[in-house]
């Protein structure tokens, strides 16, 4: 009778129970079932580790290593049944021959954080173009390098989401990693940001002040938009790159720093260069590494993936219970060209998670400026072929002008 009271309650917690014997699963409760999306018949008998898939249990099994219990895991990542990720607060309690597993699932927390604070890492890269891909494979030897690195790419591209990858997988991950937008700071203000200031270095300079590479020494500092540092802090940035030393504003003496420097551009920095807006000798020291992220329109395979990751991602943060989206919309969503990249496309679909609570995403769901895109395009194609893709008799066609019929075949990648 105790027994069956037992079960009953275990069934209606919130929190995972998985009983384990010999690492094989004896009892998993309802709550555990959601979580791990196996049901509890198919986890019964299974080995644990083929249930919690994550690195713990196939490299740091804290029972095999025969760690003191009770334990508990404040967060650890695992693939449910559906290769999704989610977050688990682990909790490990002795129990007879055998032991206790009791989860918690705290994905939305982790991914609340992670939006707030910037703080990506691979697992967060959705892609499956082949460029990047490649990338990713050689990320983890990259952040190990310790060199500098520069990615260039368009905005909404996911620069950032790179850089925090990189150093979440260096040797640096546990110390301090900064972010400056350089384009933000003000010409007069930015020598100030970065390297700091002795009292007396200017009227309001009444104490020392630390700059972002003294606060960040032993870590890793982000140059965001590094094309529109000034020429002046270009040389001395060059300096802490060569002899790892700065000197703050109104100071006579060099200070060690040991700080690793991620750049990140929207720019063509080579072409900066040759342009004479942008120090060679910099370019070169800041080139060690470097990592282009092409625009979404040149991926378009990463936008059902997108789309995907998107909507668990918003289910997950606003409590919603969206299932996907409908053939027709993502139709329109591939024939578009998003000059704002994977930001943009996070946007629509935020903006369809506005309209609708549970179903699926459909056309009427979609920004007006999307619908009307494809329309569009059909239009100019059609008139070009009745034009014999001469352009002066297809904007006839049209009613615009010849400019105007130019602009929007580049637009529409129609040459």
């Amino acid at each position: 009778m105790q027994e069956e009271f037992a079960k009953k309650i275990l069934e209606e917690i919130s929190e995972g129970v998985i009983f384990v014997e010999d690492f094989r699963v004896i009892y998993a409760n309802k709550a555990a079932s959601n979580i791990t999306g196996f049901p509890p018949k198919e986890m019964k008998g299974k080995y644990c580790f083929e249930i919690l898939r994550c690195e713990l249990c196939q490299k740091n099994c804290p029972v095999r290593e025969n760690k003191q219990l009770p334990l508990e895991i404040n967060q650890v990542s695992v693939m449910d049944r559906y290769n999704e990720e989610k977050f688990l607060k682990i909790r490990i309690q002795p129990l007879n021959n055998g032991w206790t597993i009791i989860l918690q699932d705290i994905t939305r927390e982790v991914r609340l954080s992670k939006e707030f604070h910037g703080r990506y890492g691979i697992s967060d890269i959705i892609t499956a173009h082949p460029k990047l891909l490649e990338i990713i494979h050689i990320l983890p030897r990259i952040a190990m390098s310790d060199s500098p690195v520069l990615i260039e790419g368009e905005s909404g591209t996911g620069k950032e989401i790179f850089a925090s990858a990189i150093k979440d997988l260096s040797k640096r991950r546990s110390k301090p990693y900064l972010r400056i937008n350089c384009a933000a700071i003000p010409e007069n203000l930015i020598e100030s940001e970065l390297f700091g200031y002795k009292k007396g270095a200017f009227t309001d300079a009444r104490t020392d002040k630390k700059g972002l590479f003294s606060i960040a020494d032993g870590g890793t500092l982000l140059l965001d938009e590094i094309a529109e540092l000034p020429q002046q802090t270009q040389a001395k940035l060059l300096r802490v790159l060569e002899e790892g030393e700065i000197i703050p504003l109104g100071g006579t003496t060099p200070e060690k720093v040991n700080v690793r420097i991620i750049a990140a551009t929207n720019k063509n920095l080579r072409l900066l260069v040759e342009e004479g807006r942008f120090r060679e000798d910099l370019f070169y020291r800041l080139n060690v590494v470097y990592i282009y992220l092409p625009p979404l329109r040149e991926r378009k395979e990463d936008i059902p993936l997108l789309v995907e990751h998107f909507i668990d991602y918003l289910n997950t943060i606003k409590g919603k219970e969206i299932k996907g989206i409908k053939n027709r919309a993502m139709s329109l969503l591939m024939d578009y060209d998003y000059p704002g990249n994977v930001r943009e496309l996070k946007n629509i679909i935020e903006s369809a998670f506005v309209l609708i609570d549970e179903g699926y995403i459909d056309v009427n769901h979609l920004p007006v400026y999307i619908r009307e895109d494809k329309g569009e395009r059909r239009r100019i194609e059609e008139a070009l072929r009745q034009a014999r893709w001469k352009k002066s008799e297809a904007a006839k066609l049209l009613g615009i002008s010849r400019a105007t019929l130019w602009r929007k075949m580049k637009k529409y990648g129609l040459r």
